[in-house]
Order: structure tokens, then C-alpha cells, then sequence
């Protein structure tokens, strides 16, 4: 019983950091959309060029498909990791033997 009880520990932190994951892995799309609308507004004169500026829309593109990647990657171990997770736990379950109670008239 224990080693379920830590099993289900186990899946519901794995759960919560895929939910964490999947979060930055949005925040790393946003920001490389955000880094490439800014570039497209320079090169169409939307916005008045600068270097600051530019060096910040090409961070954010960057970044962002670096987060989004990674995070993506990272997503999709943590899914491996509570598949297994959650096949321990259901072996465990069944070993245990329940035994089925029947309804009495």
C-alpha cells in the first residue's frame, strides 16, 4: 500500500510539471512571435529601427524557440516518465489480489 501511495505522489507531481512544461512551452511560442513581429516591423518601417530594439527582437526569437523546443522535449519525457509511472502503480494494484465482494440478497 505504501509503494502505491508513493506511486500516486509520484504521478501527481509528474502530472503538475508537465502542466508547467506545456505553460513555457506557449510562453517560449508568444515570445517568438512577438520577436518576429517586431523584426517584421522594422524591415516594413512600422517602427523606427534601432539597435536596441533589433538585438531585443532577435533575443526573443531566439529565445523563444529555444524555450519552446526545450520545453516541448521536456514535455514529452515527463509524459514517458508518467506513462511508466502509472503501469508501477496499476501492477502494483493488481498484485495486491483483491478479492471481489459480491452483493448478498
Amino acid at each position: 500500500m505504501e509503494e502505491i501511495e508513493e506511486l500516486e505522489r509520484r504521478i501527481e507531481a509528474l502530472r503538475e510539471r508537465i502542466e508547467r512544461s506545456r505553460k513555457l512551452t506557449l510562453v517560449g511560442r508568444a515570445a517568438a512571435a512577438a520577436g518576429a513581429a517586431l523584426i517584421f516591423c522594422f524591415v516594413a518601417h512600422l517602427l523606427e529601427f534601432t539597435p536596441g530594439g533589433t538585438v531585443i527582437a532577435i533575443a526573443l526569437t531566439i529565445g523563444g524557440v529555444v524555450l519552446s523546443g526545450s520545453s516541448r522535449a521536456s514535455t514529452e519525457e515527463l509524459a514517458r516518465s508518467l506513462k511508466r509511472a502509472e503501469a508501477e502503480r496499476n501492477a502494483a494494484i493488481d498484485a495486491l489480489e483483491l478479492v471481489q465482494v459480491r452483493n448478498r440478497p
